[in-house]
């Protein structure tokens, strides 16, 4: 009798344990698995948001003699940070795609605003690999010898490019008050 009701005992717990409450609490842990991961994406990305600036100010700055070297060095900088962003983010989509195959209805809205979340840092990123690329042909093809007036269609177009990662970054924003205000409301 001692050993059925052991038996017993452990089908119980077994059962617990297998039971959608259990995936549940393991959906809840690739939730905060996956919100930390896009917390720290987005960490290396705001380095990134930095170049714009940067590279503005090193035009600003009148230094012509040592602009190409400094500017070397931010372009290396900012491309080994959108490698780390991108590496990021990747391992975020990781993440979101575990909680998604963990099964938790309850849990799928929120992976699926982070898949879009890392969707549009992506394409956030690409505008500054493209921002980067068009800054740096500026500086390398262009000497500032020549009429200003033929740096302006470039000019214009980099302005374009920074308008698009802009509005972008107003759409991120605002899908990350969403998702975190979801978040909130899956874990209280």
């Amino acid at each position: 009798m001692k050993g059925i009701r052991s038996l017993l005992v452990l089908a119980a717990a077994a059962a617990i344990l297998l039971s959608p409450a259990g995936c549940g609490s393991k959906a809840l842990q690739y939730a905060k698995q996956a919100r930390s991961s896009y917390v720290s994406a987005r960490a290396v990305l705001a380095g990134l948001q930095e170049f714009p600036s940067q590279m503005e100010e090193l035009l600003r700055s009148r230094d012509l003699d040592g602009i190409n070297e400094k500017a070397r060095g931010l372009f290396s900088d900012a491309r080994d940070l959108m490698t780390s962003a991108t590496t990021a983010f990747r391992a975020c989509k990781e993440k979101c795609e575990q909680l998604k195959a963990a099964g938790s209805e309850k849990f799928n809205p929120y992976a699926d605003k982070l898949l879009e979340l890392v969707d549009l840092n992506g394409q956030v990123i690409n505008g500054y690999s493209e921002l980067i690329g068009l800054s740096n042909s500026v500086l390398e093809n262009i000497p500032y010898s020549q009429d200003p007036g033929l740096l302006m269609p470039t000019l214009n177009y980099l302005d374009s490019v920074t308008a698009r990662i802009l509005k972008l970054m107003g759409q991120v924003h605002q899908l990350e008050d969403e998702t975190e205000s979801l978040y909130r409301t899956l874990t209280e």
